[in-house]
């Protein structure tokens, strides 16, 4: 049980693969996705000619999960006539397809997931309490993301994985950046954390800079932009670290980041753009020569302000 998008379903597929029916099959089911007079067939199977369009024999994805684990998901969206059918199910552990006259026997472990109050839905008249206490043998909660934000980092680092070449060397986020992270309550969970990497990685290409972040999560943690020297406390113990790399080309590379950034924010001047990094100006021009930034068409460092 938990908010939408906290991770009930890879959980519950991480309790598959780390079990005894781990050679068998996983098979999912989004209960609030399929219509109502479409969900016994898809759970229990049907017979051809049972209806108009079978035109084939389903087996269903209760047989289809046979010796492995079947996943019910939004388990709170099945209407309460199916609730009966699939507490019958579960006390009997045999299906009968739609338009069959046998049962057949079944042997699967049944995950199912919510992001309701099953309690106060019974009250309410709309889940069945006899199938909730037979389904609620252990419960899992999962607490969201603003909840567990030590697990940010981590999933960052995943998610980086996932959208890149493994390959090739991944990007990094500066500290800032997953400081701007950190601070967000992430009202989307796990799921909104993904869509705003991606985006980032899109805009961002070797670096994640704050920049490369959507408005809401700047806005949502702008307490972190307080000063340069909080996000820098912070950084030892957010920073995700991948090793082995090459150190001095990707401090280089942020550090390119960082200065192409701060020209952008003063529309090029340099004075400026120097006291934002915290530089004085002979470092900056430095810096500038030494990435070639900033150069005119004789090669030369501009020293307009």
């Amino acid at each position: 049980s938990g908010e939408s998008g906290t991770g009930k379903e890879l959980i519950a597929r991480a309790v598959h693969v780390r079990g005894t029916r781990k050679s068998k099959p996983f098979v999912a089911l989004n209960c609030g996705a399929i219509p109502e007079n479409r969900i016994e067939s898809e759970l229990f199977g049907h017979k051809k000619g049972s209806f108009t369009g079978a035109v084939n024999d389903n087996p269903g994805l209760f047989r289809q999960a046979h010796g492995g684990t079947i996943f019910l998901d939004e388990i709170g969206e099945l209407p309460l006539q199916m609730q009966t059918k699939l507490l019958r199910v579960l006390q009997e552990k045999r299906v009968r397809s739609v338009g069959d006259v046998h049962d057949a026997a079944i042997d699967v472990r049944v995950l199912a997931a919510t992001n309701r109050d099953l309690k106060r839905e019974i009250a309410a008249g709309r889940f069945r309490e006899d199938l909730f206490y037979r389904l609620n043998v252990v419960n899992i909660p999962v607490p969201p993301l603003r909840e567990r934000k030590e697990d940010i980092p981590l999933l960052v680092r995943y998610f980086i994985g996932r959208f890149c070449d493994p390959d090739q060397v991944l990007p990094r986020i500066s500290p800032d950046a997953l400081q701007q992270l950190m601070n967000y309550p992430f009202p989307g969970n796990i799921r909104e954390l993904e869509n705003v990497i991606e985006r980032a990685l899109v805009l961002g290409g070797n670096a994640i800079l704050p920049e490369h972040l959507p408005e809401d999560v700047l806005q949502g943690g702008k307490e972190s932009w307080s000063g340069a020297s909080s996000a820098r406390s912070a950084a030892p113990e957010t920073q995700i670290i991948t090793l082995p790399i090459d150190l001095e080309a990707e401090l280089a590379n942020l550090e390119r980041h960082y200065i192409t950034s701060a020209l952008e924010q003063t529309g090029g001047l340099k004075k400026q753009a120097a006291t934002l990094l915290g530089l004085n100006f002979r470092s900056f021009r430095y810096r500038l020569k030494k990435y070639g930034l900033g150069e005119t068409q004789g090669g030369e460092i501009d020293d307009n302000v």
